[in-house]
């Protein structure tokens, strides 16, 4: 009987290790250092206003790569890491992917100012009451999430990175076809 229990055991991990490393998805992912997420989890949706007063919810982009991050003007990383934002997000226009700056908790003129300042053109959400920072568990910012095209949550990444190297632009234009 224990012998069994094992067999069962290991056969379940064996299937479980091998869906993991055939997610190439997944597994570019894991390249560019993202926490990977191996649980088939949903994206949680929200209704955000973008800087223009207009509506916007995740499922608006359904069947594309999301880079969703999270900042404020007031962190240094963020800031360090949105001209890097800015290229990728022009290097990827015209392809399956969207990039999505969720501000989390700071007055629209703040943002807008900011943002018109740098001159950034990707899209801002702004997150005034924290709502969609907590459905993600937020607790550093900058914290970016990939979801994939079927909706799932595939990995995170907290901290400043540089969005615009040669191998973040190769693996998202990669995952984006």
């Amino acid at each position: 009987m224990l012998k069994k229990l094992s067999i069962m055991i290991f056969s379940l991990l064996f299937v479980f290790i091998i869906q993991i490393q055939c997610d190439p998805f997944r597994e570019n992912l894991k390249n560019l250092d993202f926490q990977i997420i191996t649980d088939d989890i949903n994206y949680f949706d929200f209704k955000l206003l973008d800087l223009n007063g207009n509506e916007v919810s995740l499922s608006n982009y359904q069947g594309k790569v999301i880079m969703l991050n999270f900042w404020a003007t007031w962190c240094p990383p963020c800031r360090n890491e949105m001209p890097s934002m800015e290229s990728l997000h022009k290097k990827m226009e015209n392809s399956n992917f969207v990039m999505l700056a969720v501000n989390i908790q700071e007055k629209s003129s703040t943002v807008k100012e900011f943002i018109q300042k740098n001159k950034y053109s990707f899209p801002i959400i702004l997150d005034e009451k924290g709502a969609a920072a907590e459905k993600y568990q937020i607790r550093a910012i900058p914290t970016t999430y990939i979801i994939d095209p079927k909706g799932k949550i595939a990995g995170v990444f907290s901290g400043s990175r540089n969005w615009n190297s040669n191998d973040v632009v190769k693996i998202f234009k990669e995952l984006s076809k």
